[in-house]
């Protein structure tokens, strides 16, 4: 809010700087010509203006893609481990059980009072997955 206050304040000292010198240039400065000049200025800075956010906008959108993608695939790779692993049969029931206590470290290191960043999840799966890993590929399931 206080940045739309300084913006407007800015915007309202340059009418009235406008306004007071008007009366300072000479006439030739005041045709038709000077105007319109004025005009295609202000509307390139306009088009400009617009550029920049159209390029926001869509900085946002693929950010917000992208982790929802990371999300889905994440959630699918538990869910597929899980299921791989219930084939296995009660051996892996201790590792069973570490699935949703890593899940929940993802989830509170990822979307804590840090804003979202992607090293966040690598840094949540470190130890959970390497156990996982471990147990799986060396076929230690208890």
């Amino acid at each position: 809010m206080a940045i739309s206050w300084i913006v407007f304040a800015c915007v309202f000292a340059g009418t009235l700087l406008g306004i007071a010198s008007r009366r300072l240039l000479p006439e030739h400065h005041l045709n038709g010509d000077s105007k319109d000049v004025v005009k295609l200025g202000m509307s390139l800075i306009a088009t400009m203006a617009a550029l920049v956010l159209a390029l926001l906008i869509a900085s946002a959108k693929s950010s917000h893609d992208m982790q929802s993608t990371e999300v889905t695939e994440m959630s699918a790779d538990f869910i597929l481990l899980d299921r791989t692993l219930a084939r296995y049969g009660t051996e892996t029931k201790d590792i069973r059980s570490l699935i949703p206590v890593t899940i929940g470290n993802v989830l509170n290191q990822t979307w804590s009072a840090d804003e979202y960043r992607t090293e966040n999840l690598d840094r949540a799966l470190g130890i959970g997955a390497e156990v996982f890993a471990f147990d799986f590929v060396a076929g230690q399931f208890t």
